[in-house]
């Protein structure tokens, strides 16, 4: 009888247990944001098309006239955000813009606490791995995950 009640005891807890995961967020590709998108006007050359929004995530194997921004958010409760922005560059000059997705929602991304040397990286700076902040030359996200 007591082997029997600490059996339903322990089994009781672990079920309890079980039910207290932990989920976040899971962003992937590059970050879009509805102020990025505005800024994109046709005749912009790559280099600024590069300041405002980061380097693409894919490029075109086959034809560099065009990039594609991808961005993906898994949120906690299995909600999916899927946004895409597609350029098409005529020579060095952006000559079309095509949007998918709900590009006007703002991405919600929860915000953890973070390391003292981080607030200390600047625009286009990432924490490295060591603490000191890195740089990402070519501007927008640095961290290659979002």
């Amino acid at each position: 009888m007591q082997n029997t009640l600490k059996i339903i005891i322990f089994s009781f807890l672990v079920s309890l247990l079980a039910a207290c995961v932990y989920k976040r967020d899971l962003p992937q590709g590059n970050l879009i944001t509805p102020d990025m998108v505005s800024q994109l006007q046709p005749g912009m050359s790559r280099q600024q098309v590069v300041q405002v929004m980061g380097s693409p995530l894919m490029y075109n194997a086959f034809d560099d006239a065009s990039w594609n921004y991808v961005y993906r958010l898994k949120d906690a409760d299995d909600n999916i955000t899927e946004k895409q922005v597609s350029l098409v560059f005529n020579g060095n000059q952006l000559a079309d813009i095509q949007t998918a997705g709900d590009i006007g929602a703002t991405p919600r991304i929860q915000q953890r606490d973070a390391p003292a040397s981080a607030a200390s990286a600047g625009p286009g700076e990432v924490v490295s791995p060591m603490g000191s902040p890195a740089s990402n030359p070519e501007g927008g996200s640095a961290d290659p995950t979002l």
